[in-house]
C-alpha cells in the first residue's frame, strides 16, 4: 500500500481578535474545505499498488442484438467494481479497435472523444463502482451481405500492470433504407419489396394514387420512431405465406425492446396559432404504422404487425374501389393506442387477431362497410396498471360537427362481427365494458351487428336488436393462455361454435384458421383458432 497526504491548505491568517481572517486566492468554496480539513483531519488517499489485485465486472460480454448498418444501438451499461481496501488507479481503459472501431464509451459521464487515446489515470476508490456505457453503429462496408455477420471488440482496462477485457459483440445486419428521418418520401409508382434483406422505414413513406406498393411473403419491416407507410389513394399489397408472413415492428432489436409498444407509426407535426392569445401552439398527431389514406383495395394476408402506436389507420375508401382494406389471416398486437381503427372504412376481414392494445384493439367509427368474421378481440395486456379506461372494440355511426350539427354515419346492412370474440380484462369491473356501441339509433338497423359471436359488456342499456341468439355476453373464453398471448381456445363446449362465413367468404378463404388448422366450414369455432382436439 501507498498513502498520500493531500493536504495543500492555502495561506490563512487570524487576526488578533479571532474574529477575522484574511485569504488569499481562496473564495468560499476553499474556505468551507479549510473549516472541513480543520475539523476532520487531512485528507488520505490509500492506493492499491498490489498487482494480484484487479477489476471486478458485471458481465464479462455485452451483447448487442441485431443493429442494422448505419443505425446505432441502444446504450448497454457495464459496472466496474474496486472489492479491495486500497484506491485502485485505472491506468488506462480503451477499445481495442482504436479510431476505427465501430463500438463508442462513457466513463462515469465522460464521453471517450478521441479513439486513438485511451482514458488514462481513472481512480476507483475501495468499495466503490463506476458505470461504463458502452453503444455501437455497425459499418456498412464490413461483411453486410444479406445474412447477418458478428462485429467483435475487447474493450480493455490495464490496473496494476495486469489487462483485463470485457468482450464486445453485435449482430450486424445489411438493410434496405427507405427515406429519411422526418422526410416524406414518396416511392417509386408499383414498386416492390422483396425478402432478400430487411426493409428499415424513416420518415413517411407515401403510395400516390394509382401506385402499388407490393411487398413479397417472408419480407421483414422495421420502423423508426415516427415513421410508417402512408398509402395516400394507392394500394398496398402485403401478401405474406403461413410459414413466410410479412412481419411490420419497430427498429430496436434490443433485449427489453420485444414487448414495448408505440415504437413506431406516422408523426405529423403541426403548428397553429392560438388566436385567444396571439400565439402558436405547437404539437403532433400520430396516423399509425399503416395509414390507409382513402385507399384502393389494400391487401394484407398473413402480416404481423406490433409495436406501432396505432397499428392499421382506414380513413374511408378510394373512389370506385370495391373496399379500402382485406385484413386476413394476421396479427395486430401492441399498439400503444388502437390495433385497428376505422373512419367510415370498408373493410372484409377473417382470421385476425387483435390483441393487448393500449386503448382499443378495434375502433370503428363513423360507421362504414365492415365485415369481421372469425377474428378476436382480446385485450389482456399486462403493461402498466393492466387496466384501461377504453374498451377492447368501439363501433360508433354518428359525430357532431365544428358547428354543431349532427352528422350521421350509419353502417351498411352488410357489416356485421360474424364467429367473433371481444373480450379482455377489464370486464368483470363496475360500469366498464370491453364493448361499446355508440349508435345513434340502434333501433333502426334492421340486422344484428354481431352473429353468432362471443363479446363481454356490462351495460344495460345495450341494444339486444343488435346480437343474434347465437352470441353470448359475458362468458368468459377457455383460452389456453390469455396472460401470455395464447388466445387459442380449449375444451369442447358447443358455446364456440360459430356458424358458417360462407358467404360472403368463399370456401377456400375460410377453410383455415390463423395458424393454417383446418376450420369446419358450417361450424367453426369462434375466433381466429380453430379448436384441435
Amino acid at each position: 500500500m501507498e498513502v498520500q497526504h493531500l493536504c495543500n491548505m492555502p495561506h490563512a491568517t487570524l487576526t488578533s481578535n479571532n474574529k477575522w481572517f484574511s485569504l488569499t486566492g481562496f473564495g468560499l468554496v476553499g474556505m468551507l474545505a479549510m473549516f472541513w480539513a480543520l475539523g476532520t483531519g487531512c485528507q488520505r488517499t490509500t492506493w492499491d499498488n498490489n498487482s494480484a489485485h484487479g477489476l471486478r465486472f458485471s458481465a464479462d460480454t455485452l451483447y448487442f442484438d441485431t443493429v442494422f448498418t448505419t443505425v446505432g444501438s441502444v446504450t448497454l451499461p457495464l459496472k466496474v467494481y474496486n472489492d479491495h481496501d486500497g484506491t485502485l488507479l485505472i491506468d488506462d481503459i480503451e477499445l481495442d479497435g482504436g479510431l476505427v472501431s465501430p463500438f463508442r464509451i462513457n466513463v462515469n459521464g465522460l464521453p471517450a472523444a478521441d479513439l486513438s487515446t485511451p482514458l488514462r489515470d481513472t481512480p476507483l476508490a475501495p468499495g466503490d463502482s463506476m458505470f461504463v456505457f458502452v453503444e455501437v453503429t455497425v459499418d456498412p462496408n464490413e461483411g453486410a451481405e444479406d445474412v447477418p455477420f458478428w462485429v467483435r471488440e475487447d474493450l480493455i482496462f490495464r490496473t496494476n500492470g495486469n489487462e483485463q477485457n470485457v468482450k464486445l459483440l453485435a449482430k450486424g445486419q445489411n438493410a434496405v433504407f427507405h427515406g429519411g428521418p422526418d422526410d416524406y418520401t414518396v416511392l417509386t409508382c408499383d414498386e416492390v419489396w422483396d425478402d432478400q434483406l430487411p426493409h428499415v422505414l424513416y420518415g413517411r413513406i407515401l403510395v400516390e394514387p394509382g401506385c402499388t406498393l407490393t411487398i413479397l411473403p417472408g419480407t421483414d419491416i422495421y420502423a423508426h420512431p415516427g415513421s410508417g407507410i402512408w398509402v395516400r389513394g394507392g394500394t398496398l399489397l402485403a401478401e405474406g405465406e403461413l410459414g413466410a408472413p410479412i412481419t411490420m415492428q419497430g427498429d430496436r432489436l434490443d433485449d427489453g425492446y420485444e414487448d414495448t409498444p408505440g415504437q413506431w407509426g406516422l408523426a405529423f407535426d403541426i403548428t397553429d396559432a392560438d388566436t385567444l392569445n396571439g400565439s402558436l401552439i405547437n404539437y403532433s398527431v400520430f396516423r399509425g404504422g399503416l395509414w390507409l389514406d382513402r385507399a384502393a383495395e389494400c391487401r394484407l394476408d398473413h402480416v404481423q404487425l406490433s409495436q406501432a402506436t396505432v397499428g392499421i389507420w382506414v380513413d374511408s375508401v378510394a373512389t370506385g374501389a370495391d373496399y379500402a382494406l382485406s385484413l386476413t389471416n394476421s396479427s395486430i398486437t401492441l399498439a400503444e393506442s388502437i390495433g385497428l381503427l376505422s373512419q367510415g372504412g370498408h373493410i372484409l376481414g377473417y382470421n385476425n387477431l387483435l390483441a393487448n392494445c393500449g386503448q382499443a384493439c378495434g375502433y370503428f367509427a363513423l360507421g362504414g362497410d365492415i365485415q369481421m368474421h372469425l377474428s378476436t378481440f382480446a385485450n389482456f395486456g399486462s403493461s402498466g396498471s393492466g387496466l384501461r379506461q377504453f374498451p377492447t372494440l368501439y363501433v360508433n355511426d354518428w359525430y357532431e360537427a365544428g358547428d354543431g350539427s349532427l352528422q350521421l354515419r350509419p353502417f351498411t346492412s352488410d357489416s356485421e362481427f360474424r364467429n367473433c370474440i371481444a373480450v379482455g380484462n377489464n370486464a368483470g369491473l363496475n360500469e366498464f365494458s370491453e364493448v361499446i356501441l355508440d349508435l345513434w339509433a340502434p333501433e333502426e338497423y334492421l340486422n344484428p351487428l354481431f352473429v353468432s359471436s362471443s363479446i363481454h359488456h356490462q351495460d344495460d342499456t345495450f341494444p339486444a336488436n343488435l346480437l343474434d341468439e347465437g352470441t353470448t355476453v359475458n362468458l368468459d373464453p377457455p383460452f389456453v393462455d390469455q396472460l401470455n398471448g395464447d388466445f387459442r381456445l380449449s375444451g369442447s363446449a358447443t358455446a364456440w361454435t360459430g356458424i358458417s362465413s360462407i358467404p360472403p367468404f368463399d370456401p377456400f378463404q375460410v377453410s383455415t384458421d390463423l395458424l393454417g388448422e383446418p376450420r369446419n366450414t358450417f361450424a367453426p369455432t369462434k375466433g381466429c383458432y380453430e379448436r384441435v382436439p
